[in-house]
């Protein structure tokens, strides 16, 4: 088998080569980018690096014995592992993958950015597309910056995730994979109820505005089988989990399961990082860091995230208004899905059965707003029952929002980073159906394969391994966990108000010795 030195699979990266190591073996992915379940963007932000933590989580041991023998192209040289010290992804500084006009082959294309009145804008890509052999970086551009924390040596890393394989063994021993899908029968029996109540509201009643309460709870609910359907936790098999998610999220929904999957497990492999992570990629309605101050270009949405006077007007207030945007967040969701749907989604099956769903549930919702007689009656339904939908809008941003977002650089392993960015939220077990999985989240995204009602069992398996390997396992209840939220919103808030100040003041004094001097 062909052998790779660090050096030479960084200069293969540069000539365009999609190089991934998974168990000191070098993965050539430029053929499975089209085609790879969780999007290009996954495999793109692990390019140069070791992903064998993460490939281990998210795939299962038939996809990594039958699927990845097919792009094995060498061996990483031994005198580079143990560990494999990373290298900074091409799309991380600033460039994303096309295809070659007339190829096949993958190359990269370099958005540059510019200065232009302190914010970073987007300008047209620097080479015609039929130029896309090779990028001109140096080998030295690729190498990431070394860490000044001793905690984040390599080596100690390393050992982390070697640690943390031994927990994932324990986890399979246990049987935390086996998946469940008589345990939704009570999930179902309580999301009938719901819709009985509905129904029986609406027609029998002729309460038709209150009726949209027991539907949006009903939507909330059925948000964690989208959930668990998009992480092949129900059935095991991608295809038939994508299929259930598709035809829940759009038929009964009305959003989009293709835009969640291609947007949470981005967020699952660069959780909390302001740059990469679509889930905290808020702005101009919040920011949980003052990097966003920057104007930051988003590797997700491939635009920049602008700091902009709306930014500067809303978020100092933005603890105050955090469950009033919350509960109108699903208006968002509508038009995120719709977007992805006609730009970005591919041009597959799933798509044109998430068209057809959006289609079918704007006639059948729309039928019951219509049949609501007063103007008012109407914008009461479709408030109503978004909003009663909305709790689980705050029980998602609950996990990460108060959590680190300090970019520790690439030595920091799968393991590490997941506790550090990800906060449990704790709750009897007979509450676990309001929060659909979603208050073990730690658990969750350490084995996101997990089926949900599993997640209590590995949780304890969870807080150990942190415990033993002095790692911090973060846990709140639901309302010291709300707290820690609103406490990072008004503290970034804070800033932008003392930023504000300082500019102008700065003005004032301009204006002053502008005056004096004439």
């Amino acid at each position: 088998m062909r052998t790779f030195t660090r050096k030479a699979i960084a200069q293969h990266i540069l000539q365009g080569q999609i190089l991934v190591i998974f168990d000191n073996k070098v993965l050539r992915l430029n053929s499975w980018l089209d085609t790879h379940p969780g999007g290009d963007l996954a495999i793109l932000h692990f390019v140069g690096r070791d992903a064998t933590d993460e490939i281990s989580a998210y795939h299962d041991d038939n996809t990594i014995n039958t699927l990845l023998p097919r792009f094995i192209v060498g061996e990483v040289d031994k005198r580079d592992t143990e560990p494999f010290y990373p290298l900074t992804p091409p799309v991380q500084l600033g460039w994303r993958c096309d295809k070659v006009e007339g190829d096949t082959t993958q190359a990269f294309d370099k958005f540059k950015h510019a200065e232009v009145d302190n914010d970073r804008v987007a300008v047209t890509p620097s080479l015609p597309k039929s130029k896309f052999a090779s990028i001109p970086l140096t080998v030295q551009e690729l190498e990431p910056p070394r860490p000044s924390d001793p905690n984040l040596d390599a080596r100690r890393q390393h050992e982390i995730s070697r640690r943390y394989h031994k927990l994932h063994d324990q986890v399979k021993r246990r049987g935390l994979y086996t998946i469940q899908p008589d345990a939704y029968l009570y999930e179902c029996i309580r999301y009938a109820s719901l819709l009985v109540i509905f129904a029986w509201l609406y027609f029998k009643m002729d309460c038709k505005v209150l009726s949209a309460i027991p539907l949006g709870v009903f939507w909330h609910q059925i948000t964690f089988v989208v959930h668990d359907a998009g992480h092949c936790e129900i059935w095991g098999s991608q295809k038939t989990d994508k299929t259930l998610a598709c035809f829940i999220a759009s038929y009964i929904g009305g959003l989009s399961a293709n835009w969640w999957c291609d947007n949470h497990d981005i967020h699952h492999i660069v959780t909390n990082h302001p740059e990469h992570d679509p889930d905290i990629q808020h702005i101009p309605f919040f920011a949980i860091s003052t990097k966003f101050f920057n104007s930051m270009w988003s590797t997700y949405y491939r635009r920049v995230m602008e700091f902009d006077a709306f930014a500067k007007l809303v978020l100092p207030i933005q603890h105050n208004l955090y469950y009033i945007v919350m509960s109108v967040a699903r208006f968002n969701l509508f038009a995120l899905s719709y977007a992805y749907l006609l730009t970005k989604s591919r041009n597959d099956w799933y798509r044109n059965f998430e068209i057809v769903g959006v289609s079918v549930f704007w006639t059948w919702y729309g039928g019951l707003i219509s049949h609501i007689p007063s103007h008012w009656g109407k914008i009461g339904f479709l408030l109503l029952s978004n909003i009663a939908a909305s709790p689980v809008h705050v029980q998602i941003v609950l996990s990460h929002f108060a959590r680190s977002t300090d970019d520790l650089g690439l030595t920091e392993s799968f393991p590490h980073r997941q506790l550090r960015t990800t906060m449990d939220v704790a709750c009897p077990w007979y509450l676990d159906f309001l929060h659909g999985g979603l208050h073990m989240q730690v658990s969750h995204h350490l084995f996101p394969r997990i089926p949900r009602h599993n997640l209590r069992a590995a949780r304890d398996m969870v807080a150990k391994f942190a415990s033993e390997n002095d790692l911090e396992y973060a846990e709140y209840g639901f309302v010291a966990g709300n707290g820690q939220v609103l406490d990072v919103l008004r503290n970034v808030g804070e800033q932008v108000k003392f930023m504000s100040k300082v500019a102008a003041s700065e003005a004032s004094r301009k204006e002053h010795h502008t005056s004096i001097v004439q």
